[in-house]
């Protein structure tokens, strides 16, 4: 392949590497929402949360659905605590990837993202009375651990509207 025979990988790379060296470099102590977000998550879900299509599902608009039930919140951290591996649908688009786990991020490194990207990209999705996550929260709901798997059968069983678990095919 030459060098310019995808520029959208070599961009998609060159962001990994970035994001890679400056989560080592910065470490996750005291940083915001938005930053590990950028650290850890916007290479593949983009900065604006709007993913890659047919790569990486939109975190705008749709992270949000799972806001409105006790186990809709428990699989958020979930996936971000163990990962997600499995076929799903986001707003009608396919992906068939995997994402790893963050279970070397604190408690509140993760309620800190998930708060971020709930307020930052799904804040039209978001209830009145929306709680925010706390660490305690977060803890509480990665004292059993998962497998990536696993993750994958709970999104199965929510069946919010704008992400699905795909059947098998």
């Amino acid at each position: 392949m030459t060098p310019t025979a995808n520029p959208l990988l070599h961009l998609t790379l060159f962001a990994a590497i970035f994001a890679i060296a400056s989560a080592l470099w910065t470490g996750s102590a005291n940083a915001s929402g938005a930053d590990l977000f950028v650290a850890h998550c916007s290479v593949c879900h983009q900065p604006d949360g709007q993913g890659i299509p047919g790569m990486y599902p939109p975190l705008a608009n749709s992270a949000g659905d799972f806001i409105h039930s006790r186990d809709g919140r428990a699989y958020l951290v979930h996936v971000l605590s163990f990962g997600l591996n499995g076929p799903i649908t986001v707003h009608g688009a396919s992906y068939n990837g995997y994402m790893q786990s963050w279970v070397q991020l604190s408690n509140d490194d993760i309620a800190q993202v998930l708060n971020h990207v709930l307020s930052s990209f799904n804040a039209k999705l978001l209830p009145r009375d929306f709680a925010p996550f706390t660490a305690h929260e977060v803890g509480q709901d990665r004292a059993r651990p998962m497998t990536s798997s696993e993750v994958y059968h709970e999104l199965q069983t929510l069946g919010a509207a704008s992400v699905k678990a795909q059947a098998a095919k």
